[in-house]
């Protein structure tokens, strides 16, 4: 495991410029990219020493949101970055007024439990999530659904 200087580690959010790097890592870690596109998403990246290692992002669908793409390097995993995304997202989403947070995991449902997410049944989601592209046809139907509510 990286030793990680904690100082070193900053979160921004990314430019326009920076979407390859961001595709890449996505890509990297397995999670979908296909409907990836300026200004569909709003992201925050985590980087050290000016190297992109971690992104989360959210789609807002009024006052709800889809929280996806959550993604950290290898090397830098079980070092707390993907909860630090985690909580930047949200507090994102609460600057923008969200009130509801989904979204789907075929691998991540224990960590999202940790961090106050719960189990919730498909057929409850909100239709303006429920369109999105990722619920509709790129993630499996077999997919857990969670929810965060603020």
């Amino acid at each position: 495991m990286k030793y990680l200087n904690s100082k070193t580690i900053k979160h921004r959010i990314p430019a326009n410029e920076d979407l390859p790097v961001i595709i890449s890592l996505l890509s990297e870690c397995s999670l979908p990219i296909s409907d990836i596109e300026p200004g569909k998403q709003s992201f925050i990246v985590a980087e050290d020493e000016g190297k992109m290692i971690g992104c989360a992002g959210l789609e807002i669908y009024g006052q709800i949101a889809l929280f996806r793409s959550l993604a950290v390097k290898s090397d830098y995993r079980n070092l707390n970055i993907g909860k630090l995304l985690t909580n930047k997202v949200i507090a994102l989403g609460r600057e923008k007024s969200i009130g509801e947070f989904y979204l789907l995991t075929n691998t991540a449902e224990g960590f999202f439990r940790k961090q106050g997410w719960n189990i919730t049944d498909r057929n409850e989601v909100p239709p303006g999530i429920t369109r999105s592209s990722e619920f509709a046809s790129i993630c499996p139907s077999t997919a857990i659904c969670m929810k965060y509510t603020l």
